[in-house]
């Protein structure tokens, strides 16, 4: 199995604002999920520990390796993990991009996910660059990663398609117990402060 996790609540997060590369910090609530996060995993067996280079994961992958005792020094930076390049509209609200790009926005809205950001990425892009990591991860591996990530693996991996992929709304520090060599998910752990829920995907 791997463990993909969204990371948690950043700053950016909070003001609604397509952060994408935009290198922002965690919130104390997302440091909160991540701890949260860290004891969902405590049944399941972590090898390995991967994270996106940006400070919202990388942290969130400290907390959960932390409270797993597992030495975050082990924690593995791989660049392309690195959430969706936004292009014009990094670090931006919606509200600013309907008004500052109108058309564009209307583009977006039209192509989903098949979209490609002025001056930046469609998830086709992230599909070609997290593919070659995907197929040599080792299994028991925690990869802490971004929403689009996340649903680019999913897209790479034929868990999700162009009909069902937005079904997959990852919220921050769920986690997503991933057979890859089945091609299946066999759990989502959603994250909840007072107690853990899983959704079963057989």
């Amino acid at each position: 199995m791997i463990y993909l996790v969204r990371h948690g609540e950043s700053e950016a997060n909070i003001q609604n604002r397509f952060s994408g590369i935009t290198d922002v910090e965690l919130s104390a609530k997302g440091r909160k999920q991540a701890a949260i996060a860290g004891n969902n995993l405590k049944p399941y067996k972590i090898d390995y520990a991967y994270s996106s280079p940006l400070k919202r994961a990388n942290d969130t992958a400290k907390i959960i390796c932390d409270v797993n005792n597992i030495d975050v020094n082990e924690i593995i930076i791989e660049n392309s993990l690195i959430e969706v390049n936004f292009g014009l509209f990094e670090n931006m609200t919606w509200d600013e991009i309907r008004e500052n790009h109108r058309e564009e926005s209307e583009n977006w809205i039209s192509y989903k996910h098949r979209y490609k950001f002025p001056e930046g990425e469609s998830y086709d892009d992230i599909v070609n660059r997290i593919s070659s990591f995907v197929d040599k991860v080792p299994d028991s591996s925690l990869i802490v990663t971004h929403f689009g990530v996340i649903q680019s693996i999913l897209l790479y991996l034929d868990i999700a398609d162009d009909n069902n992929l937005w079904d997959y709304m990852i919220k921050n520090c769920d986690i997503i117990v991933l057979d890859k060599n089945n091609g299946k998910i066999e759990k989502i752990i959603k994250n909840m402060s007072s107690e853990r829920r899983e959704e079963s995907h057989q």
